[in-house]
């Protein structure tokens, strides 16, 4: 895990290593939130030494363990033996009302339509921060890498996207549906920043660039 990094007032980034899905390199981040009573919400916990995780010792103490999809999960039992205070919050815990620990500063909602993929999106209030976990992912073009380059063009995330795979799995009517109200509700938080778990961090246009990324849907 990196180095804590600044991103807005209360909130902090880490990227953690780079891990393979079906041979391809996708880099993953963590996300921390300082809760009004100084207690810390991580989000996406990336794969980090007790030396690395003790750097949140610095600014809280760590209350909240979440993962956004099942695919997160894997790194919550690591980061509970770091934490054993702390409450796990695995995905399928989780609903559209935020739980109290933090619903005056999160907002949540599960982003439901696929037949593979339930995903969670957070929204913090006082930063007006998006934060997204698999959904959308953000890669730029590399020289040198035509090979790479063509497969995030194919995959739909060269330059901020959906995932391909991930836009077919919304099949039928009744899945677009459920995935049509939750980008409404999505959309309706006024947000103008956003936090991404996988790829670059987008430095403007953040809102374009979510209305970009699901006008497929």
């Amino acid at each position: 895990m990196d180095a804590l990094q600044r991103f807005a007032k209360d909130i902090w980034v880490a990227d953690g290593p780079t891990v393979r899905m079906w041979g391809i390199p996708l880099p993953t981040r963590m996300i921390v939130v300082k809760l009004h009573d100084d207690s810390l919400w991580v989000d996406s916990p990336v794969a980090a030494t007790r030396e690395q995780a003790a750097q949140l010792d610095a600014i809280g103490s760590v209350a909240h363990l979440v993962s956004p999809t099942p695919l997160h999960d894997w790194r919550l039992k690591q980061w509970a033996t770091f934490f054993p205070r702390a409450r796990v919050w695995k995905a399928s815990a989780l609903n559209n009302s935020p739980p109290p620990d933090w619903n005056a500063e999160i907002d949540q909602l599960i982003f439901r339509g696929s037949i593979v993929l339930s995903e969670v999106e957070f929204f913090h209030k006082p930063s007006r921060t998006l934060i997204l976990a698999d959904f959308i992912q953000n890669y730029t073009f590399e020289r040198g890498r035509p090979l790479r380059n063509a497969l995030k063009r194919f995959g739909g995330v060269l330059g901020g996207g959906s995932p391909r795979d991930l836009r077919f799995s919304f099949v039928g009517k009744r899945r677009r549906r459920l995935g049509q109200e939750s980008l409404h509700k999505l959309l309706s938080w006024d947000f103008d920043e956003v936090i991404l778990a996988h790829g670059d961090l987008p430095t403007k246009n953040a809102r374009a660039l979510v209305e970009r990324s699901f006008r497929w849907l």
